[in-house]
């Protein structure tokens, strides 16, 4: 499919004129969609088109769109408000007359069945034909508070408001609780896509970058439908400067099943996800009220971002500093201590028994309007602190003195701003709502208030890690690799056996054991000799793709003799695993020692992505330790090494007790070469598996002692391999 934006959303999105085609008067969205549209103010015309009535809700009513037509009248789009086997005559109809977009409300397309399934075929077909904007079906269509207008079948809620935050959901319940949140958060567009049988959520999400009323962008998604697309937007979003926040359900089975059923999608691997948006610089989040706590912020403080990840944090509570403390672990921010000259402002400020840290209780003797002024602008002025955390609860429910009291705090930290480029941030430690006058002290000011201790620490990690992409520039490593031609790569649909694996890999630079592949006793011992006992014994054969269950390994063979005998053990064995197989020879290996770490490096490839660098623990135990990480190729030098260091492979490659510490440089430039070898060849493997990849003490580089390549395109079904006589 085409990986650009398919259609001008300016009709379907900011349409000058619309067509309600299932128009009445009775409660429903025939209805909704008219008053919402009254509700909004919006400023075009609206036609009713029903053949069973002359007017609803006062508007004149159309028998059909090719009556409305014939009355000289024109429409940019059409809301259409009817079941699912009456869509396709009327988009049909609204093609002739012209039709630039349309809306389908109904559900039962390929979420529910295969006549639905063919239905939405039929309808993706037309709208591409006919160059028809189409949003849906099997959603609640959309809300466009800055132009005042949207086709929207539920009721608007009164506290939505016009603002830079731009959000689109695949699911209409979603989008619904975005809306009617009351969270404050002011909207540029709302859009539920559904089905997306024609327009994505990519196009969306690219046609809100292009918006200068959006500077904020949410998605709720269930399935990208073109993960290059995606890719490409994600760039886009990045150079504009406009943080993408993206909710991505499917991490579960529970939840991969659920979305199969609901939009007729397939989850995609979950680990590729948290790659690809790490490696462009999406922000994802885990729930609803974590996204709109991270919107919340950003929409404030998209142009006074933070220099780096040092909080300085004023509470009113000892207690809150212990849920602070445990709710900050594991999150990219740092408390550093205060300065001397900070501690003595706030000792001043505060009881002589009151303790002076970071986080700091500022609550004092109550005396809250003589301890948090001075302390807040202590904090501003400490040199090392990047960004300010004012946690302050104000529910809805307090007392009016509270409300009094809290707004010395929250007029001192606008004060506070005013004379800083630091952010300051304040947090409601409950998620239930804001004081309405205190959130508005707070933003009007300039400062974001955002709701729940858990929630709001989540929302400041996030800027402080978008701020730390930014730095890193992640693009830069976005260059094409040298593509060489290997023609074995060129053949067939099997696995490669070691052997044939490890020679394709060395003609990418990684080092590989001293190996000679042996057909005889005699040419075995001769290589032995060649190499230099102790040496490893292996049988090779392309139907035994893991060597260990198969008991065709020998390790520290340390004589003739004793290689004599592993040469006939691995043979036998071999014959037994795999009775009808051939074997191509046994190899003789250099026995590697010294190894600081067991390392595993592999590559998968997604169907929609493209490779992916697996890099952990290796070794035997690969599949108990579970130690591993997700990057996206090409990678920059920088990556691979904050790549290692999520894993718990830093120990060992640091040095472990008495161990030395690893060749670090040399593993980081092998991950390089194998995420360059994965580019030159996506579209012919559908994996690799180096393991181990032996670390050695620093300066000894690296050796990769097996390695396995599949091949195949990975839009291919998968087949066994078999040992055939």
């Amino acid at each position: 499919m085409d990986e650009q934006r398919s259609f001008d959303l300016g009709a379907l999105l900011k349409p000058s004129s619309i067509a309600v085609v299932g128009a009445s008067e009775r409660l429903g969205p025939g209805r909704q969609v008219i008053e919402n549209l009254q509700q909004l103010g919006y400023q075009g015309d609206i036609y009713p088109v029903n053949p069973n009535h002359d007017t609803v809700l006062g508007f004149p009513c159309y028998r059909s769109l090719k009556a409305l037509h014939d009355s000289g009248h024109s429409v940019d789009m059409a809301a259409i408000l009817l079941g699912r086997e009456s869509i396709i005559p009327v988009l049909e109809e609204a093609a002739e007359i012209g039709v630039r977009a349309a809306w389908a409300f109904a559900s039962g397309f390929a979420e529910a069945d295969a006549l639905g399934e063919g239905l939405q075929r039929k309808l993706e077909t037309l709208c591409r034909r006919k160059g028809i904007a189409f949003c849906g079906p099997n959603c609640v269509g959309y809300l466009n508070p800055t132009e005042r207008v949207g086709t929207y079948s539920a009721p608007v809620s009164p506290t939505l408001r016009s603002g830079c935050v731009g959000a689109v959901a695949q699911s209409g319940s979603v989008c619904l609780a975005l809306a009617n949140s009351g969270r404050g958060i002011g909207y540029s567009l709302l859009v539920s896509s559904g089905n997306e049988a024609v327009v994505d959520s990519t196009d969306y999400i690219d046609y809100m970058l292009d918006d200068p009323q959006t500077t904020v962008v949410l998605a709720f998604i269930e399935q990208f439908r073109r993960p290059q697309r995606l890719l490409k937007v994600a760039k886009r979003a990045w150079e504009l400067g406009k943080p993408l926040i993206v909710l991505k359900v499917g991490r579960s089975k529970m939840a991969q099943q659920a979305t199969i059923a609901h939009t007729g999608a397939l989850a995609g691997t979950d680990a590729i996800y948290d790659a690809v948006f790490r490696k462009y610089g999406i922000i994802r989040v885990d729930s609803l009220d974590e996204m709109l706590e991270t919107a919340a912020m950003f929409s404030h403080l998209t142009k006074k971002l933070p220099r780096g990840n040092n909080v300085g944090m004023i509470t009113v509570s000892g207690g809150e500093i212990g849920l602070i403390g445990d709710l900050a672990e594991g999150l990219n921010l740092e408390f550093p201590p205060w300065s001397a000259a900070g501690k003595r402002v706030m000792q001043d400020a505060l009881p002589q028994y009151s303790g002076v840290s970071n986080p700091l209780d500022a609550w004092g003797s109550g005396n809250i309007d003589e301890t948090y002024p001075p302390c807040i602008k202590a904090a501003v002025e400490e040199e090392q602190i990047d960004i300010i955390v004012i946690s302050q609860d104000a529910p809805p429910g307090i007392a009016p003195l509270q409300v009094s009291q809290y707004a010395v705090v929250a007029d001192a930290a606008v004060e506070a701003a005013k004379g800083t480029r630091k952010p300051i941030v304040a947090i409601n430690n409950l998620a239930g709502g804001l004081h309405p006058s205190l959130r508005q002290r707070f933003e009007d000011g300039g400062i974001p208030f955002l709701q729940g201790t858990q929630e709001g620490l989540q929302a400041i990690s996030h800027l402080v890690r978008y701020v730390e992409w930014r730095k890193q520039g992640l693009f830069k490593s976005f260059q094409p690799t040298a593509h060489k031609e290997i023609p074995r790569l060129q053949e067939g649909e099997k696995a490669l056996t070691e052997y044939e694996s490890k020679q394709i890999l060395a003609e990418y630079g990684l080092t590989c054991p001293r190996e000679i592949l042996c057909s005889t006793v005699e040419e075995a011992l001769t290589a032995a000799q060649e190499i230099g006992y102790p040496v490893v014994v292996k049988a090779i054969s392309s139907g035994i793709l893991h060597k260990t269950e198969a008991g065709v390994v020998r390790l520290n063979v340390s004589d003739a003799a004793e290689l004599e005998r592993a040469y006939h053990a691995v043979l036998d064995n071999a014959t037994r695993y795999a009775p009808e197989g051939s074997v191509d020879g046994v190899l003789v290996q250099q026995m590697m020692s010294d190894a600081v770490a067991e390392i595993i490096v592999g590559v998968m490839v997604d169907p929609g992505f493209g490779p992916a660098v697996v890099f952990g623990l290796g070794g035997k135990f690969v599949e108990l330790l579970k130690d591993r990480v997700l990057g996206i190729p090409p990678f920059t030098e920088e990556e691979v090494e904050e790549l290692i260091s999520t894993t718990k492979a830093r120990r060992l490659l640091r040095g472990f007790r008495n161990s030395p510490p690893g060749d670090t440089q040399a593993l980081v430039q092998a991950i390089i070469q194998v995420g360059n070898f994965a580019l030159d060849w996506k579209d012919r493997i559908r994996a690799v598996d180096i393991n181990p990849l032996l670390v050695l003490p620093r300066g000894k580089g690296v050796v990769a002692v097996d390695a396995l390549i599949e091949m195949g395109s990975v839009g291919c079904k998968k087949r066994e391999v078999k040992i055939s006589r």
